[in-house]
């Protein structure tokens, strides 16, 4: 072998070897690489609070232990971003039935025409069966920028399970402020609900408890458990607690309180 073909020979082993650095180099930068999060495509039940609030809330529900999805709706649902909301269509009237006896005076043409007006659509003259149906409307569908979301308890036993909700910016605060009346433990039997706290009475008119909104934790099941960092209190499942429910799984913050051991924490008479 001559210098010639040795020098060559080593060019080649060198580009060679420039090459597989160079793919070691790039697809080990790829594989390094922080990929973009894919968040999952959720499934919705539409619900509302009171007679006409709408909010989202998940299908499924989860182990309350799962952080990871929690983090994964809170991400799918930032304020300011926007949710499809389907809106309630309008009750069609029925048509009122004219009694028999009215149409004694009545031609038979008329009687006809009143016939045609009311058979269903696709019906032929004669009565019979409709020959077509009429196409399913779409629902109309609204446009609604997220405010705040929240978790709740959905069930206890065997094992804790949450759902997430999703509420909008036009509703924010609008059920505030709200007096209700409700039964719970320490002789609570009224609650008053504000822009910026919730407070309990007794029978008297006598303020027993009170929470801020962002202190304010709470657990619903059977019972409502609500805690405000210092005491908690228990209203039961009568009157209007599924409307102060509501509201508190709107504004306040879930943790699981139900089925834990240890003794209940009792109000005191003073407000905290």
């Amino acid at each position: 072998m001559n210098q010639g073909e040795l020098v060559g020979g080593l060019l080649v082993i060198f580009v060679l070897a420039v090459i597989a650095i160079a793919t070691i180099v790039v697809y080990g930068d790829l594989s390094i690489r922080p990929r973009p999060r894919r968040l999952p495509v959720w499934q919705y039940t539409h619900r509302v609070i009171g007679k006409d609030q709408p909010y989202a809330t998940s299908t499924g529900s989860f182990p309350a232990s799962e952080q990871r999805l929690w983090e994964l709706w809170r991400e799918s649902h930032t304020p300011g971003s926007i949710v499809a909301v389907p809106v309630a269509s309008e009750p069609v009237a029925p048509k009122p039935v004219v009694d028999s006896a009215d149409n004694s005076g009545r031609s038979e043409a008329e009687d006809a025409e009143a016939t045609a007006d009311t058979a269903p659509l696709g019906a032929d003259a004669g009565g019979d069966t409709p020959s077509v149906c009429a196409a399913e409307k779409i629902p109309e569908v609204r446009q609604m920028r997220v405010s705040r979301v929240s978790r709740e308890l959905r069930s206890v036993y065997p094992l804790a399970l949450v759902g997430f909700n999703v509420y909008f910016e036009e509703y924010e605060k609008t059920e505030l402020p709200v007096g209700l009346i409700v039964r719970g433990s320490d002789g609570v039997a009224m609650m008053t609900l504000t822009d910026d706290d919730i407070v309990a009475f007794d029978e008297r008119g006598r303020r027993l408890w009170s929470s801020r909104w962002e202190r304010l934790i709470f657990s619903n099941a059977h019972d409502l458990l609500l805690y405000n960092g210092h005491t908690q209190i228990r209203i039961d499942d009568e009157d209007q607690r599924d409307l102060v429910e509501a509201l508190v799984v709107k504004y306040g913050r879930f943790e699981q309180m139900h089925f834990l051991p240890g003794p209940e924490r009792s109000a005191p008479d003073a407000d905290e």
